[in-house]
């Protein structure tokens, strides 16, 4: 997934993907095989040569600056110019989990679908929670700018004051003690796959901040990148350019050296703030400059066209993927 996505592309229509789902029958795993079916067959990743789905999703935003995607499939938009926080689930329904709150800067949810939210200003910051049936509780307030933050698997927030170079660890306790001082500014911070921070500098080294305040260079993506973000696989991605009129979703580089090119996972338009992924390795955008929440969708489940059973399908542009031995085609 290489193409370009630009603010012309809207929903189209996939013949292939059409006929294929038409065609594919509704019985359910325990029912009786279908007359002619293939008793014994694989259940390998079914491959359409075609481009992704592409849709621009159904809510007004304003400003989006940050996304999360939940369990459910239900997206999460913070808008620092509307003040809110929507909510748009799987069937294209918008509510607001939170609004009427000034200078929103992150969001981010835990395995419980709580929502957790992060507020600056020049001179301070707020981290409030907001429980699935609509509770809203002030955790914390900071007496610095906070510009990113994460909560861990242990219920610990690092945040991070990025002018000032400096990250906050807030124990489960409450209490608040600085965990280190970098020697530039800090673009962001994640959560990687094996449950530690990473932090991002504005000159795109990528360093990890142990318990024992030692830094460590752990990677590196392109100077100037903004943000970066977890992959459903555990990689790491990060948001780089803007480069001649677009961004792009680059493989931040697990070397000793500053390479001089970066993998690209996706071009995306400039302007994209923040991205997400589904459950099944979609991707969504937010992006400011078009005031829009994008979906790209890839990665479909639908019944085995043999017996029922729910499988993956997977939309490819290069023809070189149906040669993959671990997937089949129509």
């Amino acid at each position: 997934m290489h193409a370009l996505l630009n603010s012309a592309t809207t929903t189209f229509s996939l013949f292939l993907l059409g006929s294929i789902l038409a065609s594919s029958p509704s019985t359910h795993a325990e029912d009786s095989p279908v007359l002619g079916a293939v008793r014994e067959h694989e259940h390998a990743p079914i491959v359409v040569p075609s481009m992704p789905v592409i849709e621009r999703l159904p809510v007004k935003v304003i400003e989006p600056i940050d996304l999360k995607v939940e369990k459910s499939g239900s997206v999460l938009v913070a808008d620092r110019a509307a003040q809110c926080v929507f909510r748009l689930n799987r069937d294209g329904e918008v509510s607001l989990p939170i609004a009427n709150v000034s200078h929103l800067q992150r969001i981010q949810i835990d395995a419980d679908d709580n929502l957790y939210i992060l507020t600056s200003d020049t001179h301070e910051s707020q981290i409030q929670m907001v429980t699935p049936t609509g509770t809203c509780i002030v955790l914390y307030d900071l007496n610095f700018a906070a510009t990113s933050f994460i909560r861990d698997k242990i219920g610990q927030f690092i945040v991070v004051a990025g002018s000032e170079s400096r990250i906050w660890e807030i124990s489960t306790t409450g209490d608040v003690s600085e965990l280190a001082q970098i020697s530039q500014p800090v673009s962001d911070i994640v959560l990687n796959a094996g449950g530690q921070a990473e932090v991002l500098l504005e000159s795109g080294d990528i360093v990890h901040v142990s318990a024992a305040a030692v830094v460590t260079r752990t990677g590196y993506a392109p100077s100037g990148s903004s943000r970066l973000l977890l992959l459903p696989d555990g990689s790491l991605l990060a948001i780089a350019g803007p480069l001649n009129g677009h961004a792009e979703l680059v493989y931040p580089a697990r070397v000793n050296l500053r390479p001089k090119e970066f993998k690209t996972y996706a071009i995306v338009p400039q302007g994209t703030q923040a991205v997400g992924f589904d459950t099944l390795g979609n991707l969504v955008l937010a992006n400011s400059d078009l005031r829009a929440i994008t979906k790209v969708t890839s990665h479909f489940q639908i019944p085995c066209p043999h017996c029922g059973r729910s499988t993956e399908m997977h939309l490819k542009r290069d023809a070189e993927a149906l040669i993959n031995n671990h997937s089949r085609s129509f």
